[in-house]
């Protein structure tokens, strides 16, 4: 072997790569692993997911008395889990808009970064 090309493990479930070569029954072992993974995780969340959907459910039922909302002209009666809902859903939008805003933020400047590093290596 070539100082270019050191010699390779072969260790189980690990995938190796030479220059475009894949082992293929390590590769499909690793995949399956990940998959198992991947799989069980959806479950674990999607359970997760009904039991708040469960909770948010009899929340909302219990609370059936009529409250007035008012918000500057607009005034309605509507019962309270349902406003509670709303202010909920609310507060999510408002937190995921700040992210989201956040995350272009940092891809921008990401980008801009790697336009500059590009740059000066020409």
């Amino acid at each position: 072997m070539s100082a270019d090309h050191p010699p390779v493990s072969s260790t189980p479930g690990k995938q190796s790569f030479r220059r475009g070569h894949l082992d293929t029954k390590q590769t499909s072992v690793a995949w399956r692993g990940r998959a198992k993974a991947w799989t069980a995780r959806a479950w674990v969340e999607i359970a997760v997911g009904a039991v708040l959907v469960i909770v948010l459910l009899i929340f909302i039922l219990q609370n059936t008395g009529s409250t007035e909302i008012a918000f500057l002209p607009w005034s309605f009666t509507m019962p309270l889990g349902v406003a509670l809902l709303f202010a909920i859903v609310g507060g999510v939008l408002v937190m995921a808009s700040a992210g989201g805003a956040r995350i272009w933020q940092l891809r921008h400047q990401r980008a801009g970064a790697g336009e500059k590093s590009t740059r000066a290596t020409e």
